[in-house]
């Protein structure tokens, strides 16, 4: 996932708090940014936008149109931590700080642009950087998510023999079907790549098992085709495998969602859990996991 020293605007023009109102705004013009960091002998005091200069007579000075504490974020904050500050405070920018330090400048336009290179143009879900980040913020914060990973079945085949732009309209009824799910489980619906979905949900499994089936039923049929899928499961796993390192675990958890999808291919129910993984696993010849 992209972090905000990515797509940051690097050493932004500041201003001084001492200077001009009518400073402030030529420094505007001149440049073409609609915001100025203040800075102070190097200390960060905060921002002031376009909006704020308007009706301030000029021959005041910045410090009386700067409002509160700044407003930070970090380098390495990811573009959803950025997104999910700008939504909860309101703000249209965020100073990038690092050590006290001012590195950068984030507006929402540019967020706004980036993000959406991440979500995918036919089914309107994210992508499948945007579901590690959200499983690996899941478990940085000590919750035990629940994945699920979705195949569609002899998607290859049907593409021959209907053509792309009937499969293109296969995954747009999948994507509305994962869509409404996750919408009524407080969930999250995403286009991993080709025709693989998968679904996170930040909390237990147990409570997610016996709804899973309405994803199946009734079948989804497209212009009249049934379309089969196949699902896989994963989480509820920390007992053995959470010793604090939310990137090897979310790892741990794509794998296993994504081989127990495999599985449930043969299954008469479509569905399959880690647990089926690791013991069809354990069976096969170099413990490599039977289909």
């Amino acid at each position: 996932m992209a972090r905000v020293r990515e797509i940051m605007t690097k050493a932004p023009v500041t201003v001084n708090p001492w200077a001009s109102v009518r400073e402030a705004a030529r420094l505007m013009a001149r440049h073409r940014v609609g915001s100025l960091p203040v800075l102070l002998d190097g200390a960060l005091l905060g921002v002031i936008t376009s909006r704020d200069l308007r009706g301030v007579h000029p021959n005041r000075v910045v410090q009386d149109v700067l409002k509160g504490p700044p407003l930070c974020i970090s380098p390495e904050a990811s573009l959803l931590e950025a997104r999910a500050l700008m939504e909860e405070k309101g703000v249209e920018r965020l100073l990038v700080v690092k050590e006290g330090r001012l590195l950068g400048l984030l507006t929402k336009r540019t967020l706004a642009f980036a993000l959406g290179q991440r979500f995918d143009p036919l089914t309107g879900l994210p992508r499948a950087d945007l579901l590690r980040d959200g499983l690996e913020r899941c478990l940085g914060r000590g919750l035990d998510p629940t994945l699920v990973f979705a195949d569609l079945d002899d998607f290859g085949k049907l593409n021959k023999r209907l053509g792309h732009t009937f499969g293109d309209r296969v995954l747009q009824a999948v994507a509305e079907r994962f869509t409404a799910f996750a919408r009524r489980h407080r969930g999250e619906a995403y286009r991993y790549g080709g025709d693989e979905f998968a679904l996170l949900f930040p909390r237990l499994r147990q409570g997610l098992l016996p709804h899973l089936q309405a994803l199946l039923d009734p079948p989804l049929v497209v212009e009249g085709v049934r379309v089969g899928l196949s699902l896989g499961v994963s989480g509820g796993r920390r007992r053995r495998r959470r010793p604090g390192n939310p990137r090897a675990t979310a790892d741990d958890l794509l794998r296993l969602a994504s081989l127990a999808s495999t599985l449930a291919k043969g299954r008469p129910e479509r569905i399959a859990l880690s647990e089926d993984v690791e013991r069809a696993s354990a069976r096969a010849p170099g413990g490599a996991p039977a289909p």
